[in-house]
């Protein structure tokens, strides 16, 4: 007798979604989920749907944890964080409901153009901080600050940080990550030091840590650190430092550089 086949996470999402939103197709996915094209029926709106699959998802606590850090992130209303506007759960999955943001990544402007010139990181970094500025002042931390968190809007490029909290949600009671699901919390390149040792209690020192590691990035199209493991790469965040990149890279402003 053969095992049934597992439900695909659409059919499973638009189960759980019921009228609400019609799925138009996927915009892209990562360790935490995929993010769907929908249309909200109710508000005639075009949104982003992101859907945590069951096996992440694989407990009512982690579900819980997921649903409750998605309602505190949804408190944020900041011009360069994506607004969420609905969270809830079903069919052994969770998702929430966002603001779809016209544009892309960072990781996909990294990708498509290589290094960013100076002052066009100098702009994306202050908007992002800004963004997390406003989060830290009511004690929200994103602890998964990269590039493919930051989404450019428009021809202009407008920041908009996505992803607020999952990270904490995804971690469980006893501060461990998910290993049996096959993986970390937060994304090792770019863990501070407090993160990658396994610290419970981070603040927003954390994520602006994280913020130099993309800065360091967007200058000079690699990473700071770079290890064939990610026990590797986590210890060189805690006992190592970043080259300055200005020695490196001349025609990166000397100011800027030791910013990062």
């Amino acid at each position: 007798m053969t095992e049934p086949t597992p439900h695909p996470l659409p059919a499973l999402l638009k189960e759980a979604l019921g009228d609400a939103y019609t799925i138009e197709g996927e915009i892209g996915r990562g360790g935490m989920g995929v993010v769907y094209r929908a249309r909200d029926e109710r508000l005639q709106r075009r949104v982003a749907i992101k859907a945590l699959p069951p096996e992440l998802a694989f407990s009512s606590e982690i579900r819980e944890r997921f649903t409750r850090e998605a309602q505190t992130a949804a408190r944020l209303a900041h011009p360069h964080i994506v607004p969420i506007h609905d969270v809830g759960q079903g069919k052994g999955i969770v998702y929430f409901v966002m603001g779809l943001i016209e544009g892309e990544s960072l990781a996909a402007r990294i990708r498509r153009r290589g290094r960013v010139p100076a002052e066009e990181t100098r702009r994306i970094i202050r908007e992002t901080a800004d963004a997390l500025s406003a989060a830290h002042a009511v004690s929200i931390i994103h602890r998964d600050i990269k590039p493919d968190n930051i989404l450019l809007e428009g021809t202009r490029g407008r920041v908009m940080v996505t992803d607020f909290g999952i990270a904490k949600a995804m971690s469980s009671t006893s501060g461990a990550t998910l290993t049996s699901a096959g993986m970390a919390i937060g994304t090792p390149s770019y863990m501070s030091p407090e993160q990658a040792a396994g610290e419970r209690e981070i603040d927003g020192r954390s994520d602006l840590y994280s913020v130099g590691v993309v800065a360091y990035q967007m200058l000079s199209g690699e990473l700071p650190f770079n290890a064939p493991t990610v026990a590797g790469i986590l210890m060189k965040h805690i006992t190592e430092v970043a080259p300055l990149l200005h020695e490196k890279f001349p025609d990166v402003p000397e100011d800027l550089s030791l910013a990062v």
